[in-house]
């Protein structure tokens, strides 16, 4: 299920909180829990209910293990379940994930014909198998203690973050379960959580989904782009799925608001960096947490000299690479980024003075970067470069331009149409780069909840809410998936 969608805005959520919170007050929590469970089951198998077995034994197995903890006392014993557990989430987010990926390259290595059916991708496997991970690792560890089985599966299943994150360590979901004070509304955080939504909704529904009009029909269209096309495009990419990821956080955080949880920050004006270090710092900053705090912290940091940093640099980057998709267009994108980290650790001091400068030489590296993410194969990627640095100039934006055919435009677009054919392409023209300016100004502004904060209780800001969630409620007729829904 969508958070972008009429049966999620308009059914689900009223009865998840309605349920909720009317069955808190009982005096036993198990209820409310159980109901969480289950209204979470149902968002996360309205897509695929096959899905929900691979979720649910996902959830018991990785609970049995972490009991297991709990009887094995030697030090011998404890490291072999915590293999068995590594291994367990290993290996199905191997088969469901890159399996077939792996066939297709022995395939092409070996020149071998093995034929399997394509394996489905069951949705946010990738996140719930790290938060799973961590808390596992955590039980090794002995910093996670021994949950009941229903508070460890609200803390998997828990649905605002369940299929595209933030990926939540236990110590940040379970205590507010438990907690007696959560078992009430706040109103003032509902009015937050509201806001955020309203919010993210709208990045999602008016800004990323336009500019996806563009990337999508563009990226079909690479062998005819010229090279301003091609820039274009790969920023209009770099927006769109920055406003996507930033619309969902905001819908995520703030469902968890509405429900009386403080799910972590995963998104900080990214786009502000001025370093590809501080843009991860910035982006998905669960992952980052993740792959700093159970791999590189592990493998020796930076404690270990400047060689073993970098090695440690490259490997999570190849792992953050593997992570986002089996395609080598991944891998490639994940050691560019690898790359530009081992460079500043390398170069500390091989920087602009100021920081605006940093941030146009990061954005533009970054920006060229998930070009290559966004590609289907390497050999589209390299047609898309070539048409970055040796696409010349063909007037091709013009035609780029003419595929912004919006709703909001339909009754201007039919007088030009009709009164005035000669001012269509000027118009598209106006609206294209309207679209990105718009974009770009918003990338630099306040955070969702830094804007709340400042306007959310005025009334000015009240009608700006009002008024966008009637536009973006209006909007949901073009409803699509979160891009993150893909990783």
């Amino acid at each position: 299920m969508l958070f972008n969608s009429l049966i999620f805005i308009t059914i689900f959520l009223p009865i998840a909180l309605l349920g909720w919170f009317g069955l808190q007050k009982l005096l036993n929590p198990l209820p409310a829990k159980l109901f969480l469970v289950g209204m979470s089951l149902w968002f996360y198998g309205y897509y695929n209910p096959w899905y929900l077995i691979i979720l649910v034994g996902s959830t018991i197995v990785n609970y049995g293990v972490s009991k297991l903890f709990t009887v094995t006392k030697t030090k011998g014993g404890r490291k072999a379940v915590l293999i068995t557990g590594i291994l367990l989430n290993v290996g199905v987010l191997f088969y469901f994930k890159y399996f077939n990926f792996f066939i297709d390259n022995c395939n092409f290595i070996l020149h071998t014909d093995i034929s399997i059916e394509k394996i489905a991708l069951p949705l946010g496997i990738s996140f719930f198998t790290f938060q799973q991970l961590s808390f596992v690792i955590d039980r090794y560890r002995q910093d996670a203690p021994d949950y009941g089985f229903w508070d460890y599966a609200c803390f998997v299943t828990y649905f605002p973050q369940l299929i595209a994150g933030p990926i939540v360590l236990h110590n940040e979901f379970v205590p507010q379960l438990q907690a007696r004070k959560n078992r009430k509304p706040d109103w003032e955080s509902f009015f937050d959580g509201t806001g955020l939504f309203i919010l993210g909704l709208g990045k999602k529904v008016l800004l990323a989904d336009v500019l996806a009009i563009v990337v999508n029909a563009e990226y079909n269209n690479i062998a005819y782009l010229d090279l301003p096309a091609a820039w274009i495009t790969i920023i209009f990419y770099m927006l769109e799925l920055y406003f996507d990821f930033s619309g969902y956080c905001d819908m995520a955080r703030g469902i968890g608001k509405m429900f009386g949880f403080a799910l972590p920050e995963n998104f900080d004006s990214p786009l502000m960096a001025t370093s590809v270090k501080d843009f991860w710092r910035r982006w998905h900053k669960t992952l980052s947490r993740f792959l700093t705090t159970y791999i590189y912290i592990p493998l020796g940091g930076n404690r270990k000299g400047t060689a073993v940093k970098c090695r440690n640099l490259m490997i999570v980057f190849l792992v953050s690479g593997f992570w986002h998709g089996a395609n080598w267009t991944y891998v490639v994108w994940g050691l560019l980024h690898g790359i530009a980290m081992v460079w500043e650790a390398v170069f500390p001091k091989l920087r602009f003075k100021k920081d605006w400068m940093n941030r146009i030489v990061a954005g533009v590296y970054i920006t060229f970067t998930f070009s290559i993410f966004r590609s289907e194969s390497l050999s589209q990627a390299w047609l898309l470069i070539t048409k970055l640095f040796a696409g010349g100039f063909h007037s091709f934006t013009v035609g780029l331009s003419n595929t912004l055919q919006l709703p909001e435009t339909y009754a201007i677009r039919k007088m030009l149409a009709l009164k005035l054919p000669q001012l269509q392409n000027p118009f598209y023209m106006t609206c294209l780069f309207l679209l990105l300016g718009i974009s770009l100004y918003l990338v630099r502004g306040l955070k969702a909840e830094e804007w709340l904060e400042k306007n959310g209780c005025k009334k000015r800001g009240i009608v700006i809410l009002a008024l966008l969630f009637v536009w973006a409620f209006i909007s949901l007729s073009q409803v699509s998936t979160f891009l993150y829904f893909d990783f």
